[in-house]
């Protein structure tokens, strides 16, 4: 395994500048005063409105998803948590901490990797997953040496412990990986889905060329087991909707933006295919989300508040949201691979981002730059909360040797994944559209007891919304 980096970015105004341990105030847009957030950074309360979620919206579940996290350094800061509820009035999250391969939780070992693990844990899992549902977050972090096998032990005991979502915010281009230990990791992904479990992934902060010097996907999110998640720059309306969207980045393959690009060693999975352009490998990300420090997310990092972006928040934020969709549909265990069912969705499910590049401009559909989008509110939610799991996941991919150029390397031939059947359309009873529609995923759905309306039963059925429902001029009367 490659020595792997984790992905935020201090916010530029902000590098080495400490705001105190108390909430600062947001800054007028221009104004540099000390001890205020830079103009155009976002609280989380802030970008989950923007994205059209509200607060409580999801709330009454009898359910609550377990989340995980995997670490290669540092530790959990309690005062990042603290200051977290007192600012925000959130519920601290459940946090379960577990250590593989003689790796501690010591917040005094790496201070960076500190700012790494409390983004992941607060802003944007534990808070958005309160923000949503009014539970506490049941997070579990667990601790790796950043050395080989580190990820591949963290991964498996993620999935020991019993976790439905786990996000990794660490990662190296996929070219720098020995064939051996990648495989190994390919094999725990694949494993951990086949138990129900989802991943997600870090796309990497350096552009599309991944911190090499030619165009370059990062692993593990261009693993077909994995949801790979990219990064954009966030801007909101006075009245918090949101403004405009782009990908993160200024144009160069090289400077800071989100990663993205294709892996050849990965055949394209079939969730991809006629979607991603063909003949490339393995596309990434799948989806984005708010990463550029300019719009980045505030928060508390080692005692002291500041802000951070990268897509090592869009990683985790990503997860939270799936995790929210399985707490509200009760998916079975074998729901772990849910990248198909947002493809399948993207029209409604993802807002497409078309401006902005990485070094590889976004355009109209997948791109490199943003994969899908950002996530669109409850459309996003409800297009996981149906969604059929393929009944067979890929195989684990072996990685290629190095294109001409350079001199081959003795890597094993790319592996072909056993295609999975694309999943079936979402399909939701009568009772449950009741359940959705008071939760506003569907729209129109009397939550009452009454009958619905016909022009609304005949739309809902002829999207595959509700299961039993004539499309034709048939009474409504009874309901299925």
């Amino acid at each position: 395994m490659p020595t792997c980096h984790h992905y935020h970015r201090i916010h530029p105004r902000l590098r080495g500048v400490k705001l105190g341990s108390k909430l600062p105030k947001t800054a007028a847009r221009g104004a540099r005063a000390e001890g205020q957030f830079p103009a155009g950074t976002l609280s989380p309360a802030q970008i989950l409105t923007a994205y059209g979620f509200k607060q409580n919206q999801f709330a009454g579940l009898t359910s609550v998803t377990k989340l995980g996290i995997g670490s290669l350094g540092g530790g959990v800061v309690q005062a990042d948590i603290d200051n977290a509820v007192a600012a925000w009035g959130m519920l601290a999250p459940k946090l379960t901490v577990r250590t593989v391969g003689g790796a501690t939780n010591d917040p005094t070992a790496d201070t960076d990797a500190n700012v790494e693990n409390s983004l992941d844990i607060v802003p944007t899992m534990a808070f958005a997953y309160w923000f949503l549902t009014g539970q506490a977050a049941d997070i579990t972090i667990c601790f790796g040496p950043n050395a080989s096998n580190g990820m591949t032990l963290v991964t498996q005991d993620l999935v020991a412990a019993g976790v439905e979502v786990a996000s990794w915010s660490w990662g190296s281009a996929a070219d720098q990986w020995d064939p051996t230990e990648r495989a190994a990791l390919a094999a725990a992904f694949q494993a951990g889905v086949q138990a129900g479990v989802t991943f997600c992934a870090a796309s990497g902060d350096n552009s599309i060329d991944d911190g090499t010097s030619s165009p370059s996907a990062d692993y593990p999110a261009s693993d077909p087991c994995v949801w790979g998640v990219g990064g954009t720059n966030l801007q909101i309306a006075a009245d918090g909707s949101r403004a405009s969207e782009s990908a993160w980045g200024d144009g160069n393959p090289g400077d800071e933006g989100g990663g993205g690009g294709f892996d050849p060693t990965v055949a394209e999975p079939p969730f991809q295919q006629g979607i991603v352009p063909s003949g490339q490998g393995r596309g990434v990300p799948d989806s984005a989300a708010n990463a550029d420090p300019n719009s980045g997310w505030q928060m508390s990092a080692n005692g002291q508040w500041t802000v951070v972006g990268g897509t090592s928040a869009a990683s985790p934020f990503t997860a939270a949201l799936i995790a929210v969709a399985k707490a509200i549909a009760k998916l079975p265990a074998s729901a772990g691979l849910l990248t198909p069912a947002i493809y399948a969705a993207r029209a409604t499910a993802c807002n497409d981002i078309t401006t902005g590049s990485n070094g590889d401009p976004a355009a109209v559909g997948w791109d490199p730059a943003t994969g899908l989008g950002s996530p669109n509110a409850a459309a996003f939610i409800a297009a996981l909360t149906g969604a059929t799991p393929p009944a067979q996941q890929p195989a684990p991919p072996a990685p290629a040797p190095t294109p001409a150029p350079a001199p081959p390397i003795s890597a094993p031939a790319p592996t072909q994944p056993a295609p999975p059947p694309v999943p079936a359309p979402p399909h939701v009873s009568a009772r449950k559209a009741c359940l959705l529609a008071s939760q506003g995923i569907v729209q129109n759905y009397p939550t009452d007891g009454s009958t619905p309306a016909l022009a609304d039963v005949q739309g809902w059925a002829s999207d595959g919304l509700a299961s039993g429902w004539p499309t034709t001029s048939a009474t409504t009367s009874t309901k299925p």
